[in-house]
């Protein structure tokens, strides 16, 4: 009988105690056994580490682990940290507040070929409660990085399985952006990966939670920390765009940091303000010059201005690049 290849489940934490225990007992109840379970503890103040203690002692597979200081505070360090202590052939970084269904695992391990590196499935999206919500959606006509970043192809962490060895030596989770982590990570390596590389299966094998205090929650309070790291994505994408010589996703982050520079005008956020227009000026300027000078003529005076931007804001989104 051949050996049953480890899988490293890695589940950032920071406060979640009272929904922790519920993903911890739906790894417990997978099908598929070989599995090792890493709990990265963020820095929780809450009853993390007793809880980890109390399903150490019942089952050995699971492990509990504060982040060094040796790694940034966030989910991404301690994702990261996860993996350097990982001994799993598969990687399967999971949220601490998801619940895998019984196959989880094994239908994923099932759909592995020999070329195959990662492998993705769908979700159900729930409330906090339970209650059904809706799915995860995948769009098959679009390639998996278009579909990505357009958010038609709703992938999250927890619906890629790993192999460990495409993994080594690639940088995974950058702990320097705090909003749109996942985003980040995922649009980098999906801009570079081949369609023999990965499979897409369609069953849904996890259930998604969904908090008032998500991230379109949170976006109603003007944060410029966060809008940097948003920024950052945008103009990177901008920039894989042009590579591709896509004009629908030119066209979207073009617009999307147009956004972006605006709401920065308006909370008078001269440091992201500088940001897009450095940014829009490298990428943009080769396809249309005068959009770009027009852009950096208008911006100093309108940093000082406070009349409504709303008129020439669309003026710069409706240009064709």
């Amino acid at each position: 009988m051949s050996v049953q290849p480890l899988v490293s489940i890695i589940i950032p934490t920071f406060n979640r105690a009272h929904l922790l225990s519920e993903t911890l007992d739906s790894v417990l109840a997978q099908t598929y056994s070989h599995w090792e379970c890493i709990v990265v503890d963020d820095g929780s103040t809450d009853g993390t580490e007793a809880l980890l203690k109390a399903y150490m002692a019942k089952d050995s597979r699971f492990q509990y682990h504060k982040r060094p200081d040796s790694h940034l505070p966030g989910g991404n360090g301690a994702r990261n940290y996860g993996f350097e202590i990982s001994k799993g052939d598969y990687i399967q970084w999971f949220d601490d507040d998801d619940v895998m269904l019984p196959e989880f695992l094994k239908q994923k391990l099932t759909a592995f070929k020999d070329t195959i590196n990662f492998v993705v499935c769908s979700g159900t999206i729930v409330s906090v409660d339970m209650e059904i919500l809706g799915s995860l959606q995948m769009d098959n006509s679009l390639s998996l990085y278009k579909g990505f970043v357009l958010w038609r192809n709703q992938i999250t962490t927890n619906c890629v399985l790993f192999k460990r060895s495409f993994l080594i030596g690639k940088t995974l989770f950058n702990p320097e952006i705090l909003r749109g982590q996942e985003s980040e990570f995922f649009g980098r390596l999906f801009f570079d990966v081949y369609n023999d590389e990965f499979v897409v299966i369609s069953e849904k094998l996890f259930l998604y939670r969904q908090h008032d205090t998500t991230k379109s929650s949170k976006n109603k309070v003007y944060n410029p920390v966060y809008k940097t790291s948003e920024i950052t994505i945008a103009i990177e994408n901008l920039k894989r765009s042009i590579l591709l010589n896509d004009l629908e996703l030119i066209h979207y982050f073009y617009r999307l940091l147009i956004h972006f520079l605006f709401r920065a005008l308006e909370h008078r956020d001269e440091e992201n303000v500088k940001i897009v227009v450095k940014a829009i000026s490298n990428s943009v300027k080769p396809l249309n010059w005068w959009v770009v000078f027009q852009l950096q003529l208008v911006t100093n005076v309108l940093l000082f201005s406070k009349r409504s931007f709303y008129r020439i804001e669309m003026y710069f989104k409706t240009y064709t690049l």
